[in-house]
């Protein structure tokens, strides 16, 4: 009996023991791995869509930014700053969209002073390779660089964007997610610019 007793006391201070460890390195290493994703998964895209900045918007970015509050339901985002001269002029972030096979995720820049597009970049997707997988291509995204709200829009529909030919679903959910993306932006330009020290 007595060894049943030892044996279970010494496997709860092993258990102890190895969970707090367990704990403690989790917590040492979680800051360090979550960023380390945002730099390897979205800042190839934050540098792509923030040309010609002067600071790391990686490194400066301000997270869990509260833009909209409707009915209990908030709109957070990730806000990656650009600076020159010192001066925050664009910003960063990321928008969801829905293509032909599954979602879109998409990061756009967005001019502080125009309220336009500094660039976009389709991060992560599902749709098919040949197709709507050239959302992916520089002869889609480029098109995006320097527009407005208005000019979203597919050409054949009084836009400046074409179309991915044979993928009009997947070009369709970039535009709608990048429309809804700068209108966010035209709303909840002041708690942007607040988040960034740009006000």
């Amino acid at each position: 009996m007595r060894d049943i007793i030892k044996m279970i006391v010494v496997l709860t201070v092993i258990s102890t023991v190895m969970g707090a460890t367990l704990s403690l390195v989790e917590s040492i290493t979680r800051e360090p791995i979550k960023f380390s994703k945002i730099k390897f998964v979205k800042g190839p895209a934050v540098v792509a869509v923030l040309p010609e900045c002067e600071n790391d918007p990686i490194q400066d970015y301000k997270e869990g930014v509260v833009l909209e509050e409707k009915a209990g339901q908030k709109i957070i985002k990730s806000i990656f700053p650009a600076r020159k001269n010192g001066k925050c002029v664009a910003v960063a972030f990321e928008v969801t969209g829905q293509g032909f096979h599954g979602p879109l995720g998409i990061m756009i820049g967005v001019d502080l002073k125009t309220g336009k597009l500094t660039g976009m970049r389709v991060m992560t997707h599902t749709e098919t390779p040949g197709l709507g997988a050239r959302a992916t291509e520089p002869a889609f995204y480029k098109q995006f660089s320097g527009l407005g709200i208005k000019d979203v829009v597919l050409s054949d529909q009084g836009g400046k964007v074409d179309a991915i030919t044979g993928a009009t679903i997947t070009s369709q959910g970039v535009l709608g997610a990048v429309k809804a993306g700068l209108q966010l932006f035209s709303r909840s330009k002041d708690k942007i610019m607040g988040a960034v020290g740009a006000g």
